[in-house]
């Protein structure tokens, strides 16, 4: 690793810590490589406790951002990882953001495939979906380079995961419904279908988007992106509903 990574690293972790921004020069990042480089410090930073994957860039559109042509993915890490019922403060954030999610609970790893995934070898690896909520905050700037927020985990601020779904294979995950309010106030609505038609094709996305950060393992919970335009949090108890799949709560205090 390269002592410039590993100086990215540390800036970004510490900023994430302290809920500050910093100023980094938007040609710090070249590469999807690079980026990943730094979360692997990210990650090390963090205790090596990995708890799971945010995916984006599953577009060739979007791809051409980061300058590649495959899914790129974001660190969900331990401490920035809570169940349903929980409460956070919006002064452990910058400027936090609420996205409703769909994510898939791994029970088996996926490591490397010299000849790609098919869709069946992924569901085999699926253990439960789960609904969640994802909190992005930028550490950077929302105008920062995609790459820069790649290496910042993909600007994930907090995961809120609610209960797991192990029986899910009767459930249509190309036809979930999904509501979000705030204090009894309906504030958007989504679906499932969003992400790519069906999410589990993000999953396959990313299952074939290796070199990553760190393999996919068994007991990581892969997120897929948002079904839902992204809302910005104020305080107040919000509830995602997610039709067949159950309800995720999150209060969130100033």
């Amino acid at each position: 690793m390269s002592s410039d990574s590993a100086i990215l690293a540390k800036q970004l972790h510490e900023a994430r810590a302290a809920a500050q921004t910093i100023d980094i020069g938007r040609e710090a990042v070249a590469s999807v490589d690079a980026a990943y480089e730094i979360q692997a410090a990210f990650i090390e930073l963090s205790g090596g406790d990995l708890k799971g994957w945010k995916v984006t860039a599953l577009t060739r559109n979007d791809q051409q951002k980061f300058g590649t042509d495959h899914a790129v993915a974001g660190a969900l890490l331990g401490d920035f990882v809570h169940s349903s019922g929980s409460q956070l403060s919006l002064s452990s954030f910058v400027a936090p953001l609420i996205e409703c999610e769909i994510a898939f609970l791994l029970g088996a790893d996926l490591p490397p495939h010299s000849s790609g995934y098919s869709r069946d070898e992924v569901e085999a690896a699926i253990s439960a979906v789960v609904p969640v909520v994802e909190f992005p905050d930028s550490r950077i700037g929302r105008d920062a380079p995609d790459l820069l927020k790649l290496a910042d985990v993909m600007n994930n601020g907090a995961l809120v995961a609610g209960k797991p779904l192990e029986d899910w294979r009767p459930l249509d995950l190309a036809r979930i419904d999904v509501r979000l309010e705030c204090d009894g106030e309906l504030i958007v609505e989504g679906a499932s279908a969003r992400i790519l038609g069906d999410p589990v094709l993000a999953l396959l996305a990313l299952a074939n988007a290796y070199p990553l950060p760190a393999p996919l393992r068994a007991g990581q919970i892969v997120t897929t992106g948002t079904c839902t335009n992204p809302v910005a949090v104020r305080p107040g108890r919000y509830i995602a509903s997610f039709s067949g799949l159950g309800d995720v709560e999150v209060r969130f205090t100033a």
